[in-house]
C-alpha cells in the first residue's frame, strides 16, 4: 500500500519527546488549516502553489488510498521532500475534483508522516468549531468526518489515523471536502 511512501520514511525516524509532539501536530494542523481550510480546496491554486514551491509529483497511484473520495476525476498528488514552512519532511498533499452525492466537489489532503494523532486531534479541535458527525472504524485504521464552518463556507473535513505505519509514512491523513 504504501511501497512508494517507503521513501519517506527513510528521511525521518526520530522518536519524539511528548511536547514535541504537541508543538508538531500544532503545526501540522495549522498547515492543514491554512492549506485547505482557509479557503477552503481548490484544484487550480494547488496545482500553482506546487509547482512555486517546487513539491515532487507523485503518481495518482501513490495517493489513491490516501483520498477522501474514491474514484475521483481528477488527481494531483505531491511529497514535500523537505520540510519547509511548518510542514514536515515526508508530507503528500493532494487535491482532486470529485463527485459526491452526484454534486461536483473539490478536495485538498495533506497527510503527514510521524505525527502523534491525540495531539493532532485536540488541535484540530482548538482549531476549529467542527463537529463530529460520523465514524468508521476496521483493525488497520479509523476514519472520522466532521462538518465545520471555514473561511465562510461549509467544509467536511476527513480525519484518517492510520496507527500501523512504519516510521516517515503517512500516520494523520487530513482532508477537507468542497462543494465545487
Amino acid at each position: 500500500m504504501f511501497r512508494f511512501l517507503t521513501l519517506a520514511g527513510t528521511i525521518l525516524g526520530l522518536t519524539m519527546s511528548p511536547a514535541q509532539a504537541a508543538s508538531d501536530a500544532d503545526q501540522a494542523v495549522e498547515q492543514f488549516h491554512r492549506t485547505c481550510l482557509a479557503e477552503g480546496p481548490n484544484f487550480e491554486r494547488m496545482i500553482e502553489t506546487a509547482h512555486e514551491r517546487r513539491w515532487t509529483l507523485i503518481a495518482e497511484a501513490g495517493f489513491a488510498e490516501l483520498a477522501p473520495i474514491a474514484n475521483p476525476t481528477s488527481v494531483e498528488a505531491w511529497l514535500v521532500a523537505e520540510a519547509e514552512e511548518g510542514l514536515p519532511a515526508g508530507t503528500i498533499i493532494g487535491t482532486t475534483k470529485a463527485t459526491m452525492s452526484g454534486k461536483p466537489v473539490q478536495t485538498c489532503t495533506l497527510a503527514f508522516p510521524d505525527i502523534d494523532q491525540e495531539a493532532f486531534r485536540k488541535s484540530f479541535f482548538t482549531r476549529t468549531d467542527a463537529e463530529k458527525i460520523a465514524e468508521d472504524r476496521d483493525t488497520e485504521e479509523f476514519s472520522r468526518l466532521y462538518i465545520l464552518i471555514a473561511g465562510g463556507r461549509k467544509q467536511f473535513v476527513r480525519l484518517v489515523v492510520l496507527p500501523s505505519t512504519p516510521p516517515g509514512n503517512p500516520r494523520v491523513v487530513a482532508s477537507s471536502i468542497m462543494a465545487d
